[in-house]
């Protein structure tokens, strides 16, 4: 397994049911997974049980908190994708996604704010478990082309 730590955040019920097939790659690759609450309530139900709940920035009285794990770097990779229903509904949320944005780009953490992407990403990351993935250099890629432009 390639292992390490997950924060799972995203906004708006769609995006929920979307992400866990996402979640449950990761936890096969051996990522401990985090998430806020509704987004751990989520994977839950779909039968992913070993899910740590980070209480939201703002609520820093309540602990486990995202800002101490991202302090204490126990959070090695952040999906946060925010919701796109009314801005003004989840306005407190979007502020509380844009810290932790904000603080894992400052942090190093690598940050992912799409769907897509997360999905491109989970499977280079099993495909690289599987071993499917070769390193080779640039000149090496390019003489296996079989169309040469120069």
């Amino acid at each position: 397994p390639i292992g390490g730590s997950v924060l799972i955040t995203v906004g708006g019920e769609e995006l929920k049911k979307k992400i866990i097939p996402l979640a449950i790659a990761l936890r096969k690759m051996g990522f401990k997974i985090y998430a806020t609450e509704h987004t751990a309530e989520a994977l839950r139900n779909a039968g992913l049980n070993s899910i740590t709940v980070l209480h939201k920035i703002k609520e820093v009285e309540k602990k486990p908190n995202i800002l101490e794990y991202l302090l204490e770097r126990k959070i090695d990779l952040v999906i946060n994708i925010p919701t796109t229903e009314n801005k003004e509904e989840h306005e407190d949320a979007l502020e509380d996604e844009y810290t932790i944005r904000r603080l894992a780009v400052e942090f190093n953490i690598p940050v992912v704010t799409n769907f897509e992407l997360a999905l491109t990403l989970t499977n280079m990351l099993k495909q690289r478990a599987d071993n499917a993935i070769t390193m080779r250099s640039l000149n090496e890629y390019m003489d296996s082309l079989l169309w040469k432009y120069w």
